[in-house]
């Protein structure tokens, strides 16, 4: 990785985080375009690599707030999490 590279992958990751903070925007709005437009990545990759930032670290983390805080009923999540995966393993066998 050039240190071009790394420039603006860390300028882009400020920037997405500033605005995601602020007012809520990140992914979607800031990242996935930046990784196609400035970096070259189509759009299957940068939607991916969106995902793997915001889910991994950020998810975790509020996951672990709102649960420590009550908010989270975990028989519901797994009820819910188990109807998902097999809606969404059942329609991408159809593709």
């Amino acid at each position: 990785m050039s240190v071009q590279t790394i420039a603006l992958l860390v300028i882009v990751g400020l920037a997405a985080g500033m605005l995601s903070g602020l007012v809520g925007l990140g992914g979607g709005v800031i990242i996935v375009p930046a990784l196609v437009f400035l970096l070259g990545f189509n759009q299957h990759q940068a939607q991916g690599t969106s995902l793997g930032i915001l889910l991994l670290p950020a998810g975790i983390f509020a996951v672990m707030n709102y649960y420590r805080r009550g908010f989270i009923d975990v028989k519901v999540v797994m009820l819910l999490f188990v109807a998902f995966f097999s809606a969404v393993t059942w329609a991408a066998s159809y593709r």
